[in-house]
């Protein structure tokens, strides 16, 4: 086995944390499911640039990021492609979509994508705040003040809720 399937094949160990962080970017499960095999791609491109010092999860988180990014441009300039074409622009995906809890989607859902991010990175992928800054290409401050934004901002969601 090539270091670069072994690579690989180490990766396939995270690839429910992958579909998850997909879900709980707004993406739909069959969706996520093809980003997390884009990530793969990905780290088949560039597996020459993982250094085996980094751990593995960072790398690959910051490849989903980028792949998140680059399926969220290709959306919008399909719905505008679409939108010229007289069609109606696609829907958000819906708060109760499949992948995790219906009142927690339709709450992260409602932060912006830096504050979503955190959250996904730091409390459901349970990263260190540093590994998280690492993979956002942010100072760890930075993780700690969107952390507490972002942790503030749920809380209102869910009180506004409740009332």
């Amino acid at each position: 086995m090539t270091d670069g399937e072994k690579l690989l094949a180490d990766a396939r160990t995270f690839e429910k944390n992958l579909l998850n962080f997909f879900c709980r970017q707004g993406v739909q499960p069959s969706e996520g499911e093809d980003l997390v095999q884009e990530t793969y791609l990905r780290l088949w491109k560039y597996r020459a640039a993982y250094r085996p010092t980094a751990k593995l999860s960072t790398f690959l988180f910051v490849l989903a990021r980028q792949v998140r990014i680059d399926a969220l441009r290709r959306q919008v300039r399909r719905a505008n492609r679409e939108e010229g074409w007289g069609r109606e622009r696609p829907t958000a995906v819906e708060p109760g979509a499949p992948c995790a809890r219906a009142d927690v989607r339709w709450a992260l859902a409602r932060l912006s994508e830096p504050l979503r991010e955190v959250i996904e990175l730091g409390v459901f992928q349970d990263l260190p705040y540093a590994e998280v800054g690492e993979i956002l290409g942010i100072p760890v401050g930075t993780v700690k003040s969107r952390m507490s934004n972002a942790l503030k901002k749920l809380k209102e969601i869910f009180d506004d809720e409740r009332s």
